[in-house]
């Protein structure tokens, strides 16, 4: 018994010296290069305006997708380019809008089919990570002692992964999903100059029960009106051959979305489907010429609906 309890708090000791180092192996979030703490630099870009603007949000189709300098020089208006990616969900994306937006702000909510509600969460616990007032977005406000603690040993948990990854297993830096390779915008540039993969990623079937993401999308509505702030809908690019696979399923969305939805969608259900060639690594990030075509539709768009 006694020789079980000296191992105890030997193993104990250990555990309690490898979680007070952890620190040792801490990017501090002003150097650290992973792309999802590029959410703090958008959320300073939007504390340094002081005046209307309008915001992008959504998934990583924005950040490949949209030349945000371009809608901005377009509508004289400064803008913010929020996406980052579409698994943190749609209830994060719109509880980090009602965090940020103000009165007279222009929101575009560009969202993906494949979006979940909830997110996924171990991208949420890494998201938050990187960026702790990101916690609140899906577990609600943590100023209470159990809630820190909480996002405390996820953040230990996260770092623990990190430095296996980054020290043990040597894992390169990505040179496109990185933090330095956005603009001042928010926008991802550092693929532009690179030829498509040979097999885009994120295929799926898309389901089509859509009632919860619409429940939530109206209930945003209400907020933004409440708040004086402006808000449309849009689909984000789309490969043309995955639009053709899940064609019946979308149109029994769209459809449903045209007869429920309360915020105004600005474009038909294949407006923004673009051909193969148009796309980077997925079938919803567009490569740099798929970046050109889409954001000039979106500002067509735009002006069709005379809201800006």
């Amino acid at each position: 018994m006694k020789k079980f309890i000296i191992k105890s708090c030997l193993f104990f000791s250990l555990i309690v010296l490898l979680a007070s180092t952890l620190f040792l192996f801490e990017e501090s979030p002003e150097n650290t290069t992973e792309f999802l703490a590029s959410m703090t630099d958008k959320h300073q870009r939007i504390k340094d305006i002081n005046e209307p603007k309008i915001i992008l949000a959504g998934g990583s189709n924005l950040l490949f997708g949209i030349d945000s300098n371009q809608i901005e020089r377009e509508f004289k208006m400064p803008v913010v380019n929020l996406g980052l990616h579409a698994k943190l969900g749609l209830k994060f994306i719109l509880n980090e809008l009602k965090d940020v937006a103000t009165p007279k702000d222009f929101i575009i909510l560009s969202i993906e089919h494949l979006m979940i509600v909830e997110g996924e969460h171990e991208l949420l616990a890494m998201t938050s990570y990187y960026n702790p007032f990101a916690y609140k977005y899906y577990r609600g406000e943590n100023s209470n002692w159990a809630g820190k603690c909480k996002m405390r040993l996820n953040n230990h948990h996260m770092l623990f992964k990190e430095v296996i990854s980054n020290t043990i297993k040597k894992t390169k830096k990505d040179l496109v999903y990185n933090r330095n390779r956005m603009n001042k915008y928010g926008d991802i540039t550092g693929h532009l100059e690179l030829p498509s993969t040979s097999d885009l990623g994120s295929k799926s079937i898309i389901k089509d029960n859509k009632d919860e993401e619409i429940k939530l999308l109206n209930e945003f509505y209400h907020f933004a009106k409440k708040n004086k702030i402006e808000v449309i809908f849009s689909y984000g690019a789309y490969e043309r051959s995955e639009y053709a696979k899940n064609i019946k399923a979308l149109k029994k969305v769209h459809k449903k979305m045209k007869q429920n939805l309360k915020i105004e969608m600005i474009m038909d259900i294949d407006d923004f489907v673009y051909p193969e060639t148009y796309f980077y690594d997925s079938v919803y990030h567009l490569n740099k010429k798929g970046k050109l075509i889409h954001t000039k539709n979106l500002i067509r768009k735009l002006r069709a609906s005379k809201k800006l």
